[in-house]
């Protein structure tokens, strides 16, 4: 059980001294993960700094190296808060910026070292018994932070939700641990409103025959995939495919809920893909039915875009009520689903020339696919069902950097049940091949010299060989 009050003076303790160089007139510097949970933690930072009347500086980042620490501590800053990130950077944190005050506010489970700066505060719940996927997400500790400071900031605690969707802390269709205290203090205020609902994302903005089709999240068997399949299921169930979810009457909803239900029961699907399918919708209630912004993981998403697009200043704005960046990114969106469906169909065409060894495809695309997009190109192969769902697959293109390529590997939850470890096993072989490599089991990134492709095909293949016939599914 997590401690709540322990890190409630925690949470205590990093609110004073952020609120110590307010008083003070110094500039707050914050550093936020550039996904949906780091940018609405950031935005929700920045938004109660500036309440009380201070200046801040805010990046959004996609991971904190060494380097960019280095960087950081020349600016000179008198405090520097780390949001949803820094938990895994503690001994560059203590080396470069010592004489800073920093505040790390985050929810991955501290890996690096303790902290020995009397000036440097860990708020993280993880530390307190919480579990780091399902308690609280990094909003949600920026969150408890701002209200601390001022009580003033609840208003701020859909951002927060908007982030823990992003982050998938109600995974199986509901919320747990502390995240429940947000939603409280949200309804409160008539902020939200939390409603039991099919939870396949696409309810504001694309039709039944699309949300279904793109199911991913469960899969709904013989419909996800397949656009025809999703009309005709509607269809026949008395539906009308182009129509939004959100412009349902609630006896039409629960009939849509029993139908994919007992679907889902006829083709065997698990109990957990059941559970997960129908639970807690989170409906924002200062934007309007039909508008991204309404629901949480539209709005999640959306921000994730803006993150992966190198554009997290926008989500930034977006969360702060900004209507022009709304509008920029929905552009932005747009583009970058054009480029996943060119993006699926190179791949489609191209997938012969993925080389398929025991334990993995390997597919190098060159400069067919860019590399920040090897991750999503992988995840469309597998979706695609261009390959065995149990092997592994790594996507990889060249670098913008010269002479280096830069891959990502996906696999599944059976893959996973093989006993694969992609973080593991990327790591290994860039130790091996001169570079940098690790991740999740089930995701994992890696930068190699590109003349070490064909090595690291073999290597690869070796690596993971050893996982699965170990039958260890640590991968050690």
């Amino acid at each position: 059980m997590m401690d709540k009050n322990a890190f409630l003076e925690k949470v205590r303790e990093g609110a004073e001294l952020i609120k110590m160089h307010i008083e003070l007139g110094h500039s707050i510097r914050i550093i936020s993960h550039r996904d949906a949970d780091g940018i609405t933690a950031g935005a929700i930072l920045a938004k109660a700094i500036a309440r009380e009347g201070a200046d801040f500086h805010l990046s959004i980042v996609k991971q904190l190296s060494e380097d960019l620490i280095k960087e950081l501590a020349e600016e000179d800053q008198k405090i520097y808060i780390f949001s949803d990130l820094g938990s895994g950077s503690i001994r560059f944190i203590e080396r470069y910026l010592a004489d800073a005050t920093v505040v790390i506010a985050d929810h991955h489970p501290p890996e690096d070292g303790e902290i020995e700066q009397e000036n440097h505060v860990i708020v993280n719940p993880t530390q307190f018994g919480a579990d780091s996927v399902r308690d609280l997400s990094g909003s949600g500790v920026a969150y408890f932070i701002t209200k601390a400071l001022n009580e003033k900031n609840k208003d701020l605690s859909y951002l927060a939700l908007v982030g823990a969707v992003g982050d998938m802390q109600e995974v199986d269709g509901q919320f747990h641990g502390i995240n429940v205290e947000i939603i409280d203090d949200a309804k409160k205020l008539e902020l939200i409103e939390l409603r039991k609902e099919i939870r396949l994302f696409g309810r504001e903005t694309r039709t039944l025959a699309q949300m279904l089709a793109y199911a991913s999240n469960p899969e709904l068997p013989g419909i996800t995939g397949d656009l025809r399949n999703a009309i005709e299921f509607l269809r026949s169930k008395g539906f009308d495919p182009d129509v939004n979810y959100w412009q349902l009457k609630e006896e039409e909803k629960r009939k849509l809920h029993d139908a994919l239900v007992i679907h889902l029961i006829k083709n065997n699907a698990s109990k957990e893909d059941i559970d997960r399918l129908i639970g807690d919708v989170i409906l924002i209630r200062k934007y309007p039915e039909g508008d991204p912004r309404h629901e949480a993981r539209e709005f999640a998403t959306l921000l994730n875009a803006t993150g992966r697009l190198n554009m997290g200043a926008l989500g930034v704005a977006i969360c702060l009520g900004d209507e022009k960046a709304f509008r920029d990114a929905l552009k932005l969106v747009e583009e970058y689903k054009k480029e996943q469906i060119e993006m699926r169909k190179y791949l489609i065409q191209n997938w012969n020339s993925a080389i398929e060894k025991d334990h993995a495809y390997v597919f190098y695309a060159g400069k067919n696919i860019k590399d920040t997009m090897v991750g999503i190109a992988a995840t469309i192969a597998i979706n695609a069902q261009l390959t065995n769902p149990e092997k592994p697959v790594v996507v990889l293109a060249d670098s913008e950097e010269d002479g280096l390529i830069k891959g990502s590997a996906r696999t599944t939850k059976r893959g996973i049940e093989k006993g694969y470890n992609l973080g593991e096993a990327l790591r290994r072989a860039a130790e091996v091949l001169g570079g940098e490599g690790g991740g999740h089991a089930i995701a994992a990134g890696i930068r190699i010299p590109k003349d070490k492709l064909d090595e690291f095909t073999e290597l690869i293949d070796k690596l993971l060989g050893q996982q699965n016939s170990s039958g260890d599914n640590n991968g050690n």
